[in-house]
């Protein structure tokens, strides 16, 4: 139901500021989900990089979660119907969380800069692919499709872990809400 949520008011903001492109999607579009599970420190990202050098989508800065899928911050990057970028590589910095620390702004701009690449296209197989574009297809004029792919970005003590899901809106109580899957191993 949260999804469903998400979903409906990223497709009522997206036409507003122009970001979605009118004709037949070229690609599934995404959402994003950027979360932690490194304990003690928060993430804030300095960079998002497309190999063109164009700037990706993301959260700015998020604490620690239990949970990868259920925490984080959720956002649209392309719920347009873009193709999923070859990759994006991130730059980071790992300020101590909580932040009620007496962290001087100077040892705030001296934490050393992480940097990581994170391969996506080739890593969400084209079935899935196809699938979220049929639904997009399917989808009668002004409504949700029933399926949308979600990527996750999980920051971990091995660095960031990449997953993916073909989202799909439940039509009965207890119906699965996934019909594929797939990424790095998380815990």
């Amino acid at each position: 139901m949260l999804k469903t949520i998400k979903a409906l008011l990223l497709t009522l903001f997206l036409p507003l500021c122009g970001c979605v492109h009118a004709g037949a999607p070229a690609g599934p579009g995404m959402i994003v989900t950027f979360a932690s599970l490194k304990k003690g420190v928060s993430v804030a990202i300095k960079s998002a990089r497309l190999p063109n050098g164009a700037a990706f989508a993301h959260a700015g800065s998020f604490g620690p979660n239990k949970e990868w899928k259920g925490g984080g911050a959720t956002m649209g990057a392309a719920p347009d119907g873009r193709e999923l970028p070859e990759w994006v590589e991130f730059e980071w910095i790992e300020p101590v969380y909580p932040e009620d620390s007496k962290q001087t702004l100077e040892e705030y701009r001296a934490l050393p800069r992480h940097k990581q690449r994170v391969l996506i296209r080739g890593r969400v197989p084209q079935e899935a692919v196809e699938e979220v574009m049929q639904a997009k297809r399917n989808a009668p004029r002004g409504s949700l499709p029933e399926k949308t792919l979600w990527v996750y970005f999980v920051w971990t003590d091995d660095g960031i872990k990449f997953r993916w899901e073909v989202y799909r809106e439940p039509k009965a109580p207890g119906e699965a809400s996934v019909s594929r899957s797939g990424g790095d191993a998380l815990p």
